[in-house]
Parts: structure tokens; sequence; C-alpha cells
């Protein structure tokens, strides 16, 4: 098996004699173990008349199985275990996955396994989990993303299985002749056989022990080796499908083209990412490419290429483009140039292998230095590329470049063609023929002209201005990992001066060739009023913007930078190949004092601000009550209306003024971590410092933070037709053992909560508890969002289900609560999986001047401290009826004169 040559994990592939594949890993170093089932069923395995069904089975197999009957018994011993568990439904595919302490692993697997082999599919559950999935539906109701998706599936061909309505809901799954237990039965009997399935497991144990505890919990899955499944004879696309223009009216303002070409299934290609290479090609940035040309007509913001819609027998190849409102005029002439950007690929084949090799050393690069990502997430991934790649590659398809074929990208080239594209234009506005099943989204669809097809299909020749990329400057220098000087435990304050703090620490765990390079800058005209903090804003944006196209090479190259604004300044973040990062720290610097901003991009940007920050009223009413909050506690953190209007009435010269204002007087602090030594750390710092010399040295800003010492309830009407409820609750001191304390309260109640008022009383889908600080203050919340109980019932609810739980509170027993510390002390525990972890972690604690480094030992330490006494004490405190707290209610907006928030202070 092919894996990258910093990858110290042990890898064992095998096959049931049921026709499970399964791939065992051992990770010695791991604190944690994860396993991840794909199943190759989806919604398009849907009956017609059952549309939703995969989903619901989903959610189902969570509820009970022959084995383990209680329907919260896996999602209990997880988290009480420290882990976390969910899971997926996709168009062909279904993921469930779970991660745990390594000394659960085995009696998770025994749980898990039940699953797939008899799970109950109770009757008297199926009534409050097709609850939840009404519940999910009108939670995305108003999500573009599902109502562009539903549109795309309108206008198909009918008879594909794309076709479908995949989420479900009460009306696709009321039982009818026989109870929908009984179709869940049928349909899980037919698709999860075991030649369909893919399982990885990862823990720190032996692979002879993970095989066999595979046989011995796995073996019973009913399959048949070598069985294949049916597959999808119909096309995604008739003829009469292609060539039409899909206008699509948007809930929130937005404006976008999507030129799509049909493709086949192109699993084929992954061996050479023919279709990824022609992707690179059309979505590069840099000077001459089509982003730049179209950019600087003034018709887009962004370019992406090569996403869309993709199955077992269909590829949507798309050119999405962000139009401004000039663009959306204009989209014609926008394709005519994508078509003349695609001639010029075509003129030049010859040129294309050495392009080809610069991108595939670049991922062979990427590979080598992989670093391990959260076990979780990368046994899930591990799981679906088992169902599309072979055994040597399940780990290295991604990375996979064998060489440019050129008889496969001149037949991808093919599909590249005004004949066999079709046209989604995202835009206010339209005048809709149709509306949508389900989503109510308005759309409108066109035949292409054939004439213009006609045309478009005459072009033959790029523009003059059209380049191909070059080669890049940010690959000139060798890769290389430098020796370990003298181990470093925590990140040594290299250089302190007035107004600026310099940290460095050479990586001496992950040996990789990256690194990160952080510089913080605060300045008092960030913070001054709000329309300082949203001109802040828009400079990161704007920044970005300018600098897009001369650092894209730099992209290519596995860097990458962001200037993202913080409460007090600004943070420069650097990332990936450490070798020409300082080169390119330099020339961000010079950027960011000198790179010219034009004012055409100014009122370009802050008209797409100001709609945003207007737009984040019609987000999901728990987020936006989430927002409420954070301006609440956070002063420096204001609501989005607030920065829109202050933006609003800003003027070019007035955002030059403030960009010279910001940078007259600077508090620094900077972090360089990574495969460098301490001498180039040195010049890191003097490069730095010369950029900043001019700088006045000013104390850093300490981030204002409200302190709650009252009752306060904040009701709201929002544009929804959900009804939420968010209850926070702030530590009320910054202590360690207080964070601890709601950190152990938030674990012994996260899972009761959920199981309590999300499956049991069907409040709604978005349900739950979480730790949650605001500069550096702990603070624990809960959160309800409903399509149908108003927020005062949400309210009552929760406060019966507190006061239930103070009483139950008595029976918690020290054999249990010794199982909660353990689960949290998991999570606390657990190590960076890799240099970008820690790297964020290093420059969190130098933030919250933790300067010893070494928050997650106190942590521990307190915990550990922690009595079952005392924890029961501190629970009954908080949630005593007088505890300050903050209580947010929305409900459904009836009266649009009314915008204001109704807050009273003490009740």
């Amino acid at each position: 098996m092919n894996i990258s040559r910093n990858d110290n994990r042990a890898y064992r592939a095998i096959t049931l004699d049921n026709g499970l594949k399964v791939l065992l890993v051992q990770d010695k170093d791991s604190t944690k173990a994860a396993a991840s089932m794909a199943v190759n069923a989806g919604h398009f395995d849907d009956p017609l008349d059952r549309q939703g069904l995969a989903h619901f089975l989903e959610h189902m197999l969570f509820l009970g199985t022959d084995q383990y009957p209680d329907s919260g018994s896996f999602n209990n011993f997880v988290s009480q275990s420290g882990g976390n568990t969910n899971a997926w439904t996709g168009t062909e595919h279904t993921c469930y996955y779970f991660d745990i302490n390594n000394q659960a692993i085995e009696k998770a697997l025994a749980q898990f396994s039940r699953f797939f082999i008899t799970p109950l599919l109770n009757p008297a559950e199926t009534e409050k989990e097709r609850n939840a999935i009404e519940a999910e539906f009108k939670l995305k109701i108003k999500d573009d993303g599902r109502r562009i998706y539903q549109a795309h599936k309108e206008t198909v061909n009918p008879a594909h299985p794309f076709a479908k309505f995949s989420v479900g809901n009460l009306h696709t799954l009321a039982d009818r002749e026989r109870c929908i237990s009984d179709e869940l039965r049928d349909f899980f009997n037919k698709y999860y056989q075991a030649q369909w399935m893919t399982l990885v497991i990862c823990a720190n144990e032996p692979l002879d022990t993970l095989a066999q505890w595979t046989h011995r919990y796995f073996s019973d899955i009913n399959g048949h080796k070598g069985a294949l499944k049916a597959p999808i004879e119909e096309p995604l696309y008739r003829a009469q499908d292609i060539g039409k223009v899909l206008h699509i009216e948007p809930h929130k303002h937005m404006q976008k083209l999507i030129i799509s070409f049909a493709m086949p299934n192109i699993d084929d290609f992954y061996r050479h990412k023919t279709v990824s290479f022609i992707a690179h090609l059309l979505g590069y940035e840099g000077a001459g490419s089509l982003y730049s040309i179209l950019k600087e007509q003034g018709w887009i913001n962004a370019l992406s290429a090569g996403g869309g819609i993709n199955g077992s027998n269909f590829k949507d190849f798309n050119i999405s483009m962000a139009l401004t409102d000039e663009g959306i005029e204009y989209f014609e002439d926008i394709i005519e140039i994508v078509f003349e950007y695609i001639c010029l690929i075509n003129d030049n084949t010859d040129k294309l292998p050495r392009l080809y090799q610069d991108k595939k050393n670049l991922l062979q690069i990427a590979f080598d230095n992989q670093e391990k990502s959260r076990l979780i997430d990368w046994v899930s991934n591990l799981s679906i590329n088992m169902q599309h790649y072979d055994e040597a590659n399940y780990v290295q398809g991604d990375y996979l470049m064998e060489g440019f074929n050129k008889a496969t990208h001149e037949m991808a080239m093919q599909w590249l063609t005004p004949h066999n594209m079709r046209l989604v234009l995202i835009h206010p506005g339209v005048e809709a023929e149709h509306s949508t099943a389900w989503y109510n989204t308005p759309y409108k669809v066109e035949a292409i002209s054939p004439h213009w097809l006609e045309s478009l299909a005459h072009i033959n020749k790029p523009l003059s201005t059209m380049l191909l990329p070059t080669a890049n400057p940010y690959l000139t220098k060798e890769v290389v990992l430098y020796e370990v000087e003298k181990p470093q435990t925590k990140p040594l304050l290299l250089v302190k001066e007035p107004g600026f703090d310099f940290w460095f620490k050479q990586d001496n765990t992950f040996r990789v060739a990256k690194g990160h390079f952080y510089l913080a800058m605060d300045s008092h005209f960030a913070v001054k009023d709000v329309k300082h903090m949203a001109l802040t804003r828009l400079f990161s944006d704007l920044f970005m913007d300018s600098v897009g196209e001369q650092f894209y090479p730099a992209e290519l190259a596995g860097l990458s930078y962001h200037l993202t604004s913080h409460q007090g300044g600004l943070t420069l973040h650097t990332a990936g190949l450490s070798t020409s990062q300082l080169e390119l720290v330099e020339q961000l610097l010079d950027a960011l004092f000198n790179v010219d901003i034009c004012a055409r991009r100014f009122a370009e940007y802050k008209k797409q601000l100001v709609r945003h920050w207007r737009n984040s009223n019609q987000n999901k009413p728990v987020s936006e009550l989430f927002s409420v909050l954070g301006a609440k506690i956070m002063p420096w953190n204001p609501q989005p209306n607030e920065l829109a209007t202050a933006l609003k009435n800003t003027c070019f010269q007035q955002f030059n003024e403030f960009r010279a204002d910001f940078f007259k007087a600077l508090h620094v602090e900077s972090f360089l971590h990574g495969n460098w030594q301490q001498t180039d750390a040195k010049v890191f710092h003097k490069k730095v410092a010369e950029h900043l010399k001019n700088a006045t040295a000013i104390e850093d800003l300490t981030r204002p933070l409200h302190e709650i010492d009252q009752v306060t309830r904040c009701e709201l009407e929002l544009p929804c037709s959900d009804n939420a409820m968010v209850i926070y609750y702030q530590a009320q001191s910054a202590e360690v053992d207080e964070k601890v304390k709601l950190m152990a309260l938030n674990h012994i109640i996260n899972q009761d909560y959920f199981n309590e008022l999300r499956t049991t009383q069907q409040l709604g889908y978005l349900v739950g508890t979480g730790y949650a600080p605001f500069n550096t203050r702990a603070g624990i919340a809960f959160y309800i969002q409903s399509p149908k109980f108003e927020a005062h019932t949400l309210l009552h609810r929760h406060n019966h289900f507190v006061s239930q739980f103070i009483v139950n509170l008595d029976a918690l027993d020290e054999t249990t609560w010794q199982q909660h510390k353990q689960g949290l002390a998991t999570h606390i525990a657990e190590k960076d999986k890799n240099l970008r972890l820690r790297s964020q972690r290093f420059w969190l604690a130098i933030g919250n001047k933790d300067h010893d480094f070494h928050m997650q030992k106190r942590l521990l330490e307190a915990l550990r401290a922690l009595s079952l006494k005392e924890m029961k004490s501190y629970a009954i405190a908080t949630f005593s009826k007088d505890r300050p707290r903050y209580e947010l209610l929305s409900s459904a907006k009836v009266n649009k004169s009314q915008k204001l928030p109704l807050c009273s202070q003490s009740l």
C-alpha cells in the first residue's frame, strides 16, 4: 500500500468471507481510536414512492439493535468514553463513523457492528425519528444550497435517480398500508450487504488484534462476496436537457454563473487526474488567466473550476463565477471569453506535460509531507476512498498523478464544447415560470439560442492577453528537512522589543518540511468605533483581493496566506512548505503597506460586505442568536447590521485615511513555528522588523469582556418560520478550576439534553449544549431551534429539563462520575494531530498570555482534583433561579416594522 514517507502507521487490508472490505490501521501514537463504515447505498436507491428512505434508515440505525436495544446506548457510550459519533447520507453512499478513547474501542466495535447486522428499526421509534427528519427538512427550507440543488434535480432526466428528493419529510415517509419500519427493513436487507461496504478501524492495538475483532464482530453481516450492484442505466441528461439556461432566484442575495459541461463517470481517470488538471488550468488565477481577465473587466469577484455533482454514471464539470452587478449584464460575453481560454489550452497541448509535471511534483511533495488530520475525519474519508480506489491506492489515491495522458486529456477536452453545455444563472428578480417542489425555489428554463451556440462553436482563437501558467518561482528551491538543533518543549521568546514580541519554536515532533508564521497587529484605529471595526474587516478582504493574482503561484506551490481581522486589529498567517515562506512573508508585508487598492474594487467589496452583513438576519435563528450573544459579551464584535450601517456611509477617501492611520501605531506579536532553525528565525525577525520600523510602539490592546451580572432576557423577531432559544451561563471567574467545572457540566449533561429534548420530546432538529468560551472566559450554552414550538415553550421545556437534571444528580454515583472524568480527560489530553493544530494551540496561548504553555496540563490537574461533591454543588449553583445568564429567544417576524430586540434586565 502506498503511504506517505512520514506516515508511521501500520496498515493491513483484508476481505471477510461475506465480502466486507476492511482496512486495519495501527497508530501507536494516537490517544483515540476510530472506525468508519461506508455503504454503497444512498438516496439514489430510494423507492420512487419512498423518497428519503435511505436518509431515514441512517437515523434509525442509531436507535437500538438486538444486543443493545436502548435507543441512546451507542451515543451515550461513545460520549462517556470521550468520543463523538455521526453519519451522513449521500447520493450513492452512506457513512457511519465514531471516535473514542483507545480502551473502549472493542466495546464500541461490538455495539457498532450490530447496526449492520440486526438493527431494531422499532416502530415506536420511527414516529419520533420521522419528526426529526421533518425538522431537518424544515431547518434547511430556506438554505440556498438546497433550494438551488432542487431546481437542478427538476431539470435533469426525470428517470435518473438524481431527480429524487433526497431528505424526506412527513409526507414521503408517512405510514401507508404497512408500517414504514417494515419498508426500512426491506431496504436494509436489500442494500446493506457486506460486499457493498467498506470498513476502516484505526487504534493503537496490534493489527492481529484488530483482525480478530473484525472477524468476531463483523462476519455476521449478510453478504455475498463478488455480487455486483446493478448499474444506473439512465443518463443524467437527455438531448433536450442540454443547451438550456436555468435562471434561479436565491433566498439571500447572490449573483452566480455556472457553466456546466456533461461528462460520463470519470473514476477511471483518477490515476492521471486528467479532469483535475484541466480544472487547474481553467481555475488558474495568475497573470493572463481567465480569472484575471474577467476580474479586470469588473465582471467577477471569484472563479472556480472542476466542481459539480458526480456519480457512478455522470459528472458535471462546472466553471463557477461570483458575478458583480455589471457582470450579470455581460454573462454571454463572459461565456465567450471562457471558450477563448479553452482554445488557448487546446492550442498548447505540447506545453501541458511540463505544467502537469509541476502539479504532479507539488502533489508528491504534499503527500510526502502529509500531516495527520482529525482521526474521525480521516477514517471516514478513507472508508469512502475504498469505494473508489484499488487497494494499493486507498491512502494515496487523492494525490496520485502517474503522468500526462494525452489521449484522456483530448477526450476530456471534447466534452468542454458549447453543444454539451448547460448554464445556471443565479440572481435576484427572476421572472419565474416554475417553483420547485419542497423548497419553493422560483426558476425559469430557457433554451440557449442555436445561433449563439454555433457562434461559440466557431471560436478558434484565444485572446492575445491570455496566458497559461508559467514556471513557479516558489518551486526553485529544494525542499529540505532541517536537523533539530535543540529539542524545545515550548516556544521561545526570541526577541522582546517595545511593541514587538517575536516567538519561535523549531518543530521536533512532526518532522515535515512545513511551517506557520503568525503576525498580529493591534491598532487603536481598528476599534475606534463601529465604522473603524467595519473598515478593518473591509481592508482584510480588499487586501486578499488585491494580491490574489501576484501570489497565486505561492498557493500552487503549497503555500497559503490569509489576512484576517481580529478584535483589535489584523492577523497575517502564512502556512505550508517552509522552503520559500520567508520570501512570501516579505512580499506580503511589502504589499500590506504599498499594494494599490483601486476605487472600483473598494466600491465592489464594500457593496458585497454590506449585503453579506444585511443578509445575516436570514441565517438560522440559532446562528443569529449566537451572533447577538457574541456582540453582547464582546463589545469589539458588533452585530452584522451595525457593521453594515456603519460601512454603508463610508467613502474611498475615508478608507485610505483609515489604512494610513492603522499602521502608524501598532503593537505586534509574532510567532514562527516549524521546519526552521534559530538562525532562520532571526532573519525572519529582522525582515519583519524592517517593514514595521516606522510604526510607533503601543501596548497591546486588552479585549473588553462584558461580565453577565444578572438574568437578562432578549426577545427578537426574525424573518424565519422557526423559533429558537439560546441560554448562556458565563463563568463567574477566569480560574482554571471553573473552566473545568463548566467542561465537566457540559460533558455530563449534553447527551441527556439531546436525547430528551431532541429524540424524545421532538422539539426540533437543532438541539444541544456546548462549552462556549468568549475572550478566554469560559461558558456553557444551551440551544434549541424548533419549527413547531414557540420560544417560550422551548424555554419552559429547557427549565423543566434542568430542574429534573438537578433532581437526578443525586443518583450520579462515583463510578459513573469517574467514567465521565475519564471521557473528558481524553478530550482535554488529546494530542495535537499535526503541525497546524500545534501551531494554533501555541498561538492561542500567546494571545491569551499563557506564556508557560501549560493550559492542557492545568486543566487535567484541575479535573483530577474535582470531586463528585464539588461537581454537584457547582451544577446546583449554576442552574439556580437567580444565577446571572442570558436568555435569548426568537420568534417568526410578523410585522416588518418591528426590528429592535426587546430586552428585560431582571426577571
